[in-house]
């Protein structure tokens, strides 16, 4: 999880996104973080309350083909597919009276879903707030951009990655800087002329070796755009050949230990045993397949379907998140966590994904 989506960042949802918290939520989180703190002492999972945050996923389809995304690289094994806006629905009804923060993205590119602006809007009349990340791609009119804006988004991360068309399609494979710039441009428009402080703008820029020394002027691409912030990313590889094709030189833009080789994958700042975004959070994919976080890309650690309603009441998310396959799934993380792959490669323990949050507008 991303440090904009950690709890650390309750304080100031509470104070950017006052309507969306109830005494029921505080409750809910005040429950989620003692349990984990029971967890922790006694090293058995302990589950009180339900997810405050949680990333649903619209699509797995993009129109992009980043070398490590397996969406785009073709290593998704994983069917393809969109979210229905019936099912999406649903699954807000049995959730979303807990959820403080509901993110709309994973493996695919958003927009592509046709239902996301309902989504959205069906997750803000719940007083929910709601985030989704775009490659920016698919705002292209100022009727498309006057939607978004009303649909209730409270913030939109638009992936930069480059200052100039040739550095921006290195990793963004058959994507066009100029749409995302003109797709910002005609969002942050269409905020002022409906006088609307959301959505938050937030430019994201992944540090690859390729684009490095491009960091200032993206930051003032960001400002020119009208962004509110400029959010600075590590790059995740998985193997010694990324490393050495996409990780930059500076280790601070790095989340891998100095001196590890990527195929050992030790991310700076990891805890040896627990993760605290398993009683904080969970990943809903667009069929409804259930795994632990966003990091478990092709769902090796499904945890059940919350939109499967052949078995009953235990199908629903609800269930699903104290059901036998979840508790074990903790317990064995909160013994070693180094004993699942995945969890070696995630940003648990480190600054979120961000090195840098920048905040560009009052």
């Amino acid at each position: 999880m991303a440090f904009l989506v950690s709890p650390k960042a309750i304080p100031r949802y509470i104070e950017r996104y006052g309507y969306t918290f109830s005494w029921k939520r505080l409750w809910n989180i005040g429950k989620v973080m003692g349990s984990m703190a029971v967890s922790w002492a006694t090293k058995k999972p302990v589950v009180w309350g339900r997810p405050f945050m949680m990333m649903v996923e619209p699509t797995n389809f993009c129109n992009l083909k980043c070398p490590l995304c397996p969406s785009g690289n073709g290593e998704m094994t994983r069917e393809r597919g969109h979210l229905g806006i019936d099912d999406f629905k649903r699954l807000m009804d049995d959730t979303g009276d807990h959820l403080v923060l509901l993110m709309l993205w994973n493996q695919g590119e958003p927009f592509i879903n046709k239902d996301l602006l309902e989504m959205i809007d069906y997750a803000r009349s719940k007083r929910i707030v709601t985030i989704t990340s775009t490659n920016g791609h698919y705002v292209r009119t100022r009727q498309q951009a006057e939607a978004v804006v009303r649909s209730g988004l409270s913030e939109m991360i638009v992936s930069l990655d480059g200052v100039d068309q040739e550095t921006y399609e290195a990793y963004r494979v058959g994507g066009k800087l100029q749409k995302v710039i003109d797709g910002t441009k005609l969002v942050a428009e269409a905020k002022r002329e409906l006088k609307s402080k959301t959505p938050m703008i937030n430019m994201q820029f992944i540090v690859f070796r390729h684009n490095q020394d491009d960091i200032a002027e993206a930051e003032r691409l960001a400002g020119e755009l009208e962004a509110d912030q400029f959010l600075i990313k590590t790059a995740q590889v998985y193997s010694d050949d990324d490393a050495a094709t996409f990780l930059p030189e500076d280790d601070l833009f790095r989340r891998y230990e100095e001196g590890e080789e990527a195929g050992t994958l030790q991310v700076k700042g990891q805890p040896a045993k627990g993760c605290k975004v398993l009683w904080y959070s969970s990943m809903v994919n667009w069929n409804g397949d259930v795994a632990p976080c966003c990091f478990d890309k092709n769902v090796d650690f499904g945890m059940g379907n919350a939109l499967d309603d052949s078995g009953g009441e235990g199908s629903t998310f609800s269930a699903i998140w104290k059901d036998r396959a979840y508790m074990d799934f903790r317990e064995k993380i909160l013994d070693d966590r180094k004993s699942v792959d995945m969890c070696r490669n995630c940003s648990e323990g480190y600054r979120g994904m961000f090195s840098l949050v920048k905040e560009l507008r009052g």
